[in-house]
Protein backbone atom coordinates (compact mmCIF):
# COMPACT_ATOMS: atom_id res chain seq x y z
CA UNK A 1 0.00 0.00 0.00
CA UNK A 2 3.02 2.59 0.83
CA UNK A 3 4.22 1.87 -2.78
CA UNK A 4 1.05 2.52 -4.37
CA UNK A 5 0.42 5.76 -2.00
CA UNK A 6 4.36 7.30 -3.40
CA UNK A 7 3.27 6.11 -6.75
CA UNK A 8 0.25 7.98 -7.47
CA UNK A 9 2.24 11.13 -5.60
CA UNK A 10 4.77 10.90 -8.18
CA UNK A 11 1.72 9.66 -10.82
CA UNK A 12 -0.04 12.97 -9.36
CA UNK A 13 3.12 15.49 -10.24
CA UNK A 14 3.69 13.81 -13.91
CA UNK A 15 0.39 14.04 -15.27
CA UNK A 16 -0.36 13.56 -18.94
CA UNK A 17 0.32 15.34 -21.63
CA UNK A 18 -2.80 14.51 -23.56
CA UNK A 19 -4.87 16.94 -21.81
CA UNK A 20 -7.26 18.94 -23.95
CA UNK A 21 -6.76 22.52 -23.02
CA UNK A 22 -9.00 24.24 -25.77
CA UNK A 23 -12.20 25.33 -23.85
CA UNK A 24 -10.76 26.49 -20.72
CA UNK A 25 -11.41 29.54 -19.98
CA UNK A 26 -10.36 32.47 -17.86
CA UNK A 27 -6.51 34.08 -18.13
CA UNK A 28 -3.54 31.91 -17.87
CA UNK A 29 -0.61 32.25 -15.34
CA UNK A 30 2.53 31.20 -13.71
CA UNK A 31 1.74 32.45 -10.54
CA UNK A 32 2.04 28.99 -8.47
CA UNK A 33 2.88 30.47 -5.09
CA UNK A 34 0.46 28.84 -2.48
CA UNK A 35 -1.01 26.10 -1.52
CA UNK A 36 -3.48 24.22 -3.82
CA UNK A 37 -5.92 21.23 -3.16
CA UNK A 38 -6.41 18.27 -5.13
CA UNK A 39 -9.39 17.58 -7.25
CA UNK A 40 -9.12 14.60 -9.25
CA UNK A 41 -6.41 13.10 -11.49
CA UNK A 42 -7.79 10.84 -14.81
CA UNK A 43 -5.05 8.43 -16.86
CA UNK A 44 -2.84 5.67 -16.43
CA UNK A 45 -3.39 2.56 -18.81
CA UNK A 46 -7.18 1.84 -17.80
CA UNK A 47 -7.81 5.67 -18.02
CA UNK A 48 -9.07 5.75 -14.54
CA UNK A 49 -10.37 8.72 -12.65
CA UNK A 50 -9.18 9.20 -9.09
CA UNK A 51 -10.27 12.01 -6.41
CA UNK A 52 -10.32 12.31 -2.72
CA UNK A 53 -13.56 10.99 -2.50
CA UNK A 54 -12.67 7.55 -4.36
CA UNK A 55 -9.71 7.12 -3.08
CA UNK A 56 -10.65 8.32 0.96
CA UNK A 57 -7.46 10.64 1.22
CA UNK A 58 -6.55 14.32 -0.41
CA UNK A 59 -3.37 15.87 -1.40
CA UNK A 60 -2.54 19.17 -1.26
CA UNK A 61 0.90 20.80 -2.85
CA UNK A 62 2.10 23.74 -1.29
CA UNK A 63 4.90 26.38 -3.51
CA UNK A 64 6.64 28.89 -1.86
CA UNK A 65 7.96 32.44 -3.02
CA UNK A 66 11.99 31.23 -2.36
CA UNK A 67 11.26 27.59 -4.49
CA UNK A 68 10.52 25.30 -1.92
CA UNK A 69 7.57 22.59 -2.29
CA UNK A 70 5.93 20.55 -0.09
CA UNK A 71 3.12 18.05 -0.84
CA UNK A 72 0.66 16.44 2.33
CA UNK A 73 -1.46 13.38 2.28
CA UNK A 74 -3.61 14.77 4.22
CA UNK A 75 -1.84 16.27 7.65
CA UNK A 76 1.29 13.57 6.69
CA UNK A 77 4.29 15.32 4.77
CA UNK A 78 4.90 12.67 2.09
CA UNK A 79 7.51 14.82 -0.67
CA UNK A 80 9.62 18.32 -0.10
CA UNK A 81 11.91 19.73 -2.04
CA UNK A 82 12.96 22.56 -4.51
CA UNK A 83 10.90 23.53 -7.65
CA UNK A 84 11.35 25.19 -10.73
CA UNK A 85 9.77 26.33 -13.62
CA UNK A 86 10.63 27.14 -17.48
CA UNK A 87 8.63 29.26 -19.65
CA UNK A 88 7.53 28.47 -23.20
CA UNK A 89 9.24 24.82 -23.21
CA UNK A 90 9.26 24.20 -27.11
CA UNK A 91 8.31 20.51 -26.69
CA UNK A 92 7.99 20.33 -30.58
CA UNK A 93 7.26 22.48 -33.71
CA UNK A 94 4.08 23.67 -32.65
CA UNK A 95 3.47 23.01 -29.02
CA UNK A 96 5.34 25.62 -26.27
CA UNK A 97 4.36 25.25 -22.41
CA UNK A 98 5.67 25.93 -19.29
CA UNK A 99 6.85 23.09 -17.26
CA UNK A 100 7.48 22.87 -13.64
CA UNK A 101 10.21 20.50 -12.01
CA UNK A 102 10.12 18.88 -8.36
CA UNK A 103 13.66 17.74 -7.17
CA UNK A 104 14.51 14.98 -9.13
CA UNK A 105 11.42 14.11 -10.51
CA UNK A 106 10.34 14.26 -14.09
CA UNK A 107 8.54 17.64 -15.10
CA UNK A 108 4.84 18.42 -15.50
CA UNK A 109 3.56 20.89 -18.07
CA UNK A 110 1.55 22.98 -15.79
CA UNK A 111 -0.91 25.94 -16.82
CA UNK A 112 -3.20 27.60 -13.88
CA UNK A 113 -6.61 29.49 -15.05
CA UNK A 114 -9.10 31.10 -12.48
CA UNK A 115 -7.14 29.24 -9.44
CA UNK A 116 -6.77 26.06 -10.57
CA UNK A 117 -4.05 24.12 -11.75
CA UNK A 118 -3.41 21.54 -14.47
CA UNK A 119 -0.35 19.21 -14.54
CA UNK A 120 -0.31 17.42 -17.12
CA UNK A 121 2.72 14.57 -17.59
CA UNK A 122 4.62 15.52 -20.94
CA UNK A 123 7.17 12.75 -21.12
CA UNK A 124 4.98 9.41 -19.56
CA UNK A 125 2.39 8.18 -22.18
CA UNK A 126 0.06 6.81 -19.73
CA UNK A 127 0.26 9.09 -16.67
CA UNK A 128 -2.19 11.31 -15.46
CA UNK A 129 -3.65 15.10 -16.03
CA UNK A 130 -4.22 16.41 -12.37
CA UNK A 131 -5.97 19.24 -11.26
CA UNK A 132 -5.95 21.51 -8.00
CA UNK A 133 -7.51 24.14 -6.69
CA UNK A 134 -6.36 27.41 -5.12
CA UNK A 135 -6.85 27.28 -1.41
CA UNK A 136 -7.51 30.72 -0.15
CA UNK A 137 -6.23 31.85 2.91
CA UNK A 138 -8.51 32.34 6.06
Amino acid sequence: MKHFILLFAALALLSVSSCNKEGLSGPTSTQITGSWRWVKSVGGIGGVTLTPQSTGYAFTQIYAADSTFKMYKKDTLTLSGKFSITKNYKYSATETFDLLKINDLNPTAFTIRNDTLYQNDVFISDGFSTVYVRVKPD
